[in-house]
């Protein structure tokens, strides 16, 4: 286990997606305009009209993942993730019709709005975290940056 402690956090950024935009793109690009460079999503629900994403399949050392496209009237129950190096690292839990939910890894393009996504984002400080390669395949861990 490896962990940070952040000194101080910031302002909380408000998102306000609607129909077409593109989920993860969207979300990188009101980080960038704001500044934010590491953050926390804290929250996010709304409508989606299609959904890339993908799950693990297997407890291998080398991920085994399933890559999928829903495309459908679909809400967005509950979006989480954490920004590092301006990107966004996002998992979602999304519904169709309330009777079938997906849930994984939101893919960093293809995920499009319906009519309103909502989104908070709280801006971590005087901290600077990245990804990198981890032992375990593409797994990534974070690093301390200088």
């Amino acid at each position: 286990m490896t962990s940070f402690v952040a000194p101080t956090s910031g302002r909380v950024l408000l998102i306000h997606l609607t129909n077409g935009d593109d989920l993860v793109q969207s979300i990188e690009a009101a980080c960038k305009d704001a500044g934010i460079v590491t953050g926390v999503l804290l929250s996010g629900i709304g409508s989606l009209r299609r959904f890339h994403y993908h799950y693990i399949l297997s407890t291998n050392d080398k991920p085994d993942d399933v890559y999928e496209v829903i495309e459908s009237p679909l809400e967005l129950a509950a979006l989480q993730g954490i920004i590092l190096e301006g990107k966004a690292h996002l998992h979602a839990v999304v519904s169709e019709g309330g009777t079938k939910t997906y849930s994984g890894h939101v893919e960093d393009e293809g995920s499009e709005v319906q009519y309103l996504v909502e989104i908070s984002i709280l801006e971590v400080k005087e901290i600077k975290l990245g990804r990198r390669a981890g032992a375990f395949g593409g797994v990534t861990h974070f690093e301390l940056l200088d």
